[in-house]
């Protein structure tokens, strides 16, 4: 049994939107994380957390089994993405995972002059608009989604394994959701997947993005070949902005 974080970056991190000017919705400080749940066992922890430095945002991602859960099965994964704060593309990522039997170390510089992706293992043109498996996250919370509508799609191109991967997003509609800090208002996302590896459904996986000018991933449901992957928000801090519950309410940034 693989269960694969690096799979379910892709699916919150991949998003290639075509656009000139960005809104930036995050600051220096913001912390997320989200307890992982496998079926009715919970597994582990993930968290989310951005820096600054002069001219580069860096983002940070860990994610981790429990003790009780790491009996069976051990992860822990480590990412980090360092972006051009005015075009938002990658200048260097980094990621170090252990996934049960499964142990890969990543070190990818984008070298925007050559107009290439450089590893110690490979060299590939870089397409329009790159992006990263974390950094596509972030670029995802900058889009202005108003003029979509109902089962419109957006095209998905990220950097995983020496390979651009191609899919796209596919957006269902708002939906207001159940947290342990009250109901909010969403957007429900649905990626398009490569099968076979980890999912058994193409369209097997939903996110909930917080409509708000946050745009936080407060839930992520996803099938795997061997059960299910449900994310949940359970602690944020540093937000731009406060959080907007309708019911409960907890205004917190």
């Amino acid at each position: 049994m693989k269960i694969n974080t690096t799979a379910l970056f892709i699916l919150l991190f991949h998003f290639n939107v075509y656009a000139q000017q960005y809104d930036i919705p995050f600051i220096k400080g913001e912390k997320l994380q989200y307890k992982i749940h496998y079926g009715p066992i919970t597994a582990g922890t993930a968290n989310l957390e951005v820096e600054t430095l002069q001219n580069e945002y860096k983002f940070i991602a860990n994610g981790k089994s429990n003790r009780l859960f790491s009996l069976f099965f051990e992860v822990k994964d480590f990412y980090q993405s360092i972006v051009d704060k005015k075009s938002l593309e990658p200048n260097k990522f980094y990621r170090n995972v252990k996934e049960g039997a499964y142990k890969k170390i990543e070190n990818v510089y984008f070298n925007h002059k050559l107009n290439q992706a450089e590893t110690s293992r490979d060299t590939i043109t870089l397409p329009e608009n790159p992006q990263d498996i974390l950094s596509m996250f972030y670029y995802l919370r900058t889009q202005n989604f108003d003029s979509l509508t109902v089962n419109d799609s957006i095209p998905i191109q990220v950097y995983l394994d020496d390979n651009f991967i191609n899919s796209e997003l596919y957006y269902l509609g708002d939906e207001l959701i159940k947290t342990k800090f009250g109901w909010i208002a969403t957007k429900k996302w649905a990626p398009k997947l490569e099968t076979g590896r980890i999912f058994n459904d193409e369209n097997g996986m939903n996110i909930w993005i917080t409509d708000d000018k946050n745009k936080i991933p407060i839930k992520i449901k996803t099938k795997v070949l061997v059960g299910a992957i449900e994310f949940d928000l359970i602690k944020y801090s540093g937000l731009k902005e406060y959080l907007k519950f309708t019911k409960n309410n907890k205004k917190k940034r």
